[in-house]
C-alpha cells in the first residue's frame, strides 16, 4: 500500500513539474531573426512603480537624476519620446537636449480650466526655449474621449498655442474614432494623432486581427479626413491583463505585436510613437490591471524582451512551480494512515496535483491584479478560504468519507466546529464571494480580472462532496436569492462578453456550478416567498437607473455641461461623478451596511441596500456588491422580513 502512495506521490510531482515546465520553457516565443531596428518614438512617463502624477498635488518632486537614469537608457532604442504633461516635468527638455533626443511634448488639458491655462503656458514656454528638441506639440490627450471638455473649447486651445509658436508644429491626440466625430479639430492641427490600440476596441481585435485591424484604420482615417500627415500616437498591446472577448494580453503577444507593427510601419513609412517606455502600476487603479502593464521594461527598469529574444509568458515559472510541489507535498501526508484503495488513491492525487496548481495559478494573477489594500484584503480572503476547502477536501477523502449536511439556520448554531461544520460554513462564504464577484463583473465588469483558477477548488471540491446530497441541504431564502442573482448576473455577463472570452466563459461555468448546488439546496423554498423583496429591488433600481442614465450618462447633457452651461443639472452631475470616483457610494453603502447588521431592523437593511444598489449602478461596484450582499442577507435570513 505505502509503494503505491508513494508512486502516485512521485507521478502527482512529475504532473506538477511537466506542467510548469511546459508553461515556461516550452510554450514560449522563439526569436531568431535579428533585433528590431532603433524605434522612431516612445511614450515616456517617469514615475516609478512608487509614483503617480496625483503625487504632484502631494508635494512630489521627480529628480533630474532619475529622468537622466530614464533617458539613458531609452536612448539606446529611439532619438525620441513623447509626454503627456509639462508642469512638473519641466527638466525633461534640457535632459533630452543632452542625450540628443528630441520629443513631442504633450499639454494635459483636463475639465479643470486652471490647471489647463497652467499645462498650456508652460508648453509655450518650454517648446520657446527648447525648438531643437520639440518636433512638436501636442494639446491634449484623448480630452473628446473623456469628455473633459467639448470640441470648441479644444479648438481653442489648440489656436492659443499655434499662435504662440508660429513654428512649431501643433497638434491633439486621441482614439482614432474621435477624429472621425470631430473632423473640424483636425482642420485646427498641423498634422492628425491618432491611437490605434486594437486591445481597446470597442470590438477588440485577437492578436491575430490586430495588425490588420490597425492598417485599415489608418488607411480609413487618411482617406475621411483627407490628410496623410499623420502619426499615429499611440500603439502597443499589454503584457498582462484580463482579457477581452478574444484578446488575450500577455508577454508573448505583446512581443509580437510590437514587432510586426514595427516592421510594417517601416515598410509603410508611417510616422509612430509606441506605448510605452515603462510599465506605470498607478495606471491600474483607473483601468484595471492591463493599465500597468503597456511598457517595453517593467516598473523596475528590466527589459521585458519586447523587441528581441525568446520570450516566455511565465519567466518565473519555477518559483511557481516549487510553490506547486510544496503545496503538493504538505497535503500528501494526508495519505501516510489512509486505508484507501488505488482507486482512491489515485484520485486524492490527482485532485492534490491539479489543486496545487491552480492555487499557485491563481497567485501569480493575484500578483498581477492587486491594486489596492482592499483588494489585497480580498485575496487573502479569498486564498485563506480556498486553502481550507482544499485541505478539508483531501481530508474526507482521505478518511474514505463525505460530510453531513445541516442547515442554515443551525449551522450558525454550533458551539463545536467540526470539519463537517466548518466546511458547510466554508460553502456559505465561497457562494457569497461568487455572488459578490458576479455582482462586481457584471455591474462594472472592464476592468476586473476572472478568479477562474481559484473557484475551480472550491466548485470540484464542493460539487464532489454535496453534489448528490443537497437536497437535504437546507440553505434557506438567502440561498435561493443567491441562486437568482448568480443566473441574472451570468446572462448578463454572457451579453457583456460574448463568447470568444474564455476567461469569462469559464467563470460563467463556475458561477452557474454554484447556481445549480443552491438550486438543489432550496427547493424546498418557493419564489413567492421572495416578491418583497423583489418589489424594493425593483423600485431602487429604476431609481438609480434613471440617475445614472439620466444624468451622468446623458450624452445630451454632458455636450451641454462641456459648453459651460452652469445650471442645477451640471452641478449635480459634477458632485455625482467626483462622489463617484472616491468610492463615497460604496463607503456609504458598506457603514450602512455595517449599522444594519448590528441594528438589525428591517428599516436599517432596506436603508442599507438602497444605498448598495446606488454604489452598484453609480461604478461603485466591488464594496457595492459586498453590502448589496449583507443586506440581501438580513433581509432574507427572517421570515417576518418579507410579511410585515
Amino acid at each position: 500500500m505505502m509503494r503505491k502512495k508513494l508512486l502516485a506521490i512521485l507521478a502527482g510531482l512529475g504532473v506538477i513539474v511537466l506542467f510548469w515546465y511546459l508553461l515556461g520553457e516550452v510554450f514560449v516565443l522563439r526569436d531568431s531573426a535579428k533585433p528590431v531596428t532603433k524605434l522612431q518614438c516612445i511614450s515616456y512617463a517617469p514615475f516609478s512603480k512608487e509614483q503617480s502624477p496625483f503625487d504632484f498635488d502631494d508635494g512630489m518632486v521627480i529628480s533630474e537624476q532619475q529622468i537622466k537614469k530614464d533617458l539613458a537608457l531609452l536612448s539606446v532604442y529611439t532619438d525620441c519620446i513623447r509626454t503627456y504633461s509639462t508642469v512638473g516635468l519641466e527638466a525633461i527638455p534640457q535632459i533630452a537636449r543632452d542625450l540628443g533626443m528630441q520629443m513631442y511634448m504633450g499639454a494635459w488639458v483636463s475639465s479643470d480650466e486652471v490647471t489647463t491655462e497652467r499645462e498650456i503656458a508652460t508648453l509655450i514656454k518650454l517648446a520657446g526655449k527648447y525648438p531643437d528638441v520639440v518636433r512638436a506639440v501636442i494639446v491634449g490627450n484623448e480630452v473628446l474621449l473623456r469628455g473633459d471638455t467639448s470640441d470648441v473649447q479644444l479648438t481653442d486651445y489648440i489656436q492659443k498655442v499655434k499662435q504662440a509658436l508660429p513654428n512649431v508644429p501643433v497638434t491633439y491626440a486621441d482614439v482614432w474614432e474621435f477624429w472621425l466625430k470631430y473632423p473640424k479639430v483636425a482642420q485646427a492641427t498641423d498634422f492628425v494623432t491618432i491611437h490605434i490600440l486594437p486591445y481597446w476596441e470597442d470590438d477588440p481585435m485577437n492578436i491575430e486581427h490586430a495588425i490588420a485591424h490597425l492598417e485599415e484604420v489608418r488607411e480609413e482615417v487618411q482617406k475621411t479626413l483627407g490628410k496623410s500627415d499623420i502619426l499615429i500616437g499611440e500603439t502597443g498591446w499589454p503584457s498582462e491583463g484580463r482579457m477581452r472577448e478574444d484578446a488575450l494580453p500577455s508577454k508573448i503577444n505583446q512581443a509580437l505585436f510590437i514587432r510586426e507593427f514595427v516592421k510594417l510601419a517601416e515598410q509603410k513609412g508611417w510616422r509612430y510613437n509606441l506605448i510605452e517606455a515603462f510599465d506605470q502600476p498607478w495606471k491600474r487603479v483607473n483601468e484595471g490591471a492591463v493599465g500597468g502593464f503597456w511598457g517595453l521594461f517593467d516598473a523596475d527598469r528590466n527589459d521585458k524582451k519586447v523587441l528581441y529574444g525568446d520570450v516566455s509568458n511565465f519567466p518565473h515559472y519555477q518559483s511557481l512551480a516549487w510553490g506547486s510541489v510544496l503545496l503538493f507535498l504538505a497535503f500528501a501526508f494526508l495519505l501516510k494512515n489512509a486505508a484507501l484503495q488505488t482507486r482512491s488513491i489515485v484520485f486524492f492525487t490527482s485532485l492534490n496535483a491539479l489543486f496545487a496548481i491552480l492555487f499557485m495559478m491563481q497567485m501569480e494573477q493575484y500578483s498581477v491584479t492587486t491594486r489596492s489594500n482592499f483588494e489585497l484584503l480580498w485575496a487573502v480572503c479569498v486564498s485563506l478560504v480556498h486553502l481550507l476547502i482544499y485541505y478539508l477536501l483531501l481530508v474526507f477523502i482521505a478518511n474514505g468519507t463525505k460530510p453531513q449536511s445541516i442547515s442554515l439556520d443551525a449551522l450558525f448554531l454550533k458551539k463545536i466546529l467540526t470539519p463537517d461544520v466548518l466546511l458547510q460554513l466554508l460553502f456559505v462564504f465561497s457562494f457569497v464571494l461568487v455572488v459578490i464577484s458576479n455582482l462586481a463583473l457584471a455591474f462594472e465588469g472592464r476592468y476586473r480580472n476572472f478568479e477562474i483558477y481559484i473557484f475551480m477548488i472550491s466548485l470540484i471540491s464542493f460539487g464532489y462532496l454535496y453534489g448528490k446530497n443537497l437536497q437535504m441541504f437546507a440553505l434557506g431564502r438567502f440561498a435561493k436569492v443567491s441562486f437568482v442573482l448568480l443566473v441574472l448576473t451570468s446572462l448578463a455577463l454572457v451579453f457583456n462578453e460574448g463568447w470568444l472570452n474564455l476567461f469569462s466563459d469559464v467563470w460563467v461555468v463556475i458561477a452557474l456550478g454554484y447556481a445549480y448546488l443552491l438550486y438543489r439546496g432550496t427547493q424546498e423554498v418557493a419564489y413567492s416567498d421572495l416578491k418583497s423583496i423583489v418589489v424594493y429591488l425593483a423600485g431602487f433600481f429604476a431609481l438609480f437607473a434613471a440617475l445614472r442614465f439620466g444624468i451622468l450618462s446623458n450624452k445630451a447633457l454632458i455636450l451641454a455641461c462641456q459648453m459651460q452651461e452652469a445650471t442645477w443639472v451640471c452641478e449635480i452631475k459634477s458632485a455625482l461623478g467626483l462622489a463617484a470616483y472616491h468610492d463615497v457610494f460604496g463607503t456609504l453603502a458598506i457603514f450602512t451596511a455595517l449599522f444594519a447588521l448590528v441594528k438589525k431592523q428591517k428599516f436599517t437593511s432596506l436603508l442599507a441596500l438602497f444605498f448598495s444598489v446606488g454604489a452598484l449602478m453609480l461604478f461603485n461596484t466591488l464594496l457595492g456588491s459586498i453590502a448589496f450582499v449583507v443586506s440581501l442577507f438580513l433581509l432574507t435570513k427572517d421570515e417576518a422580513s418579507f410579511t410585515r
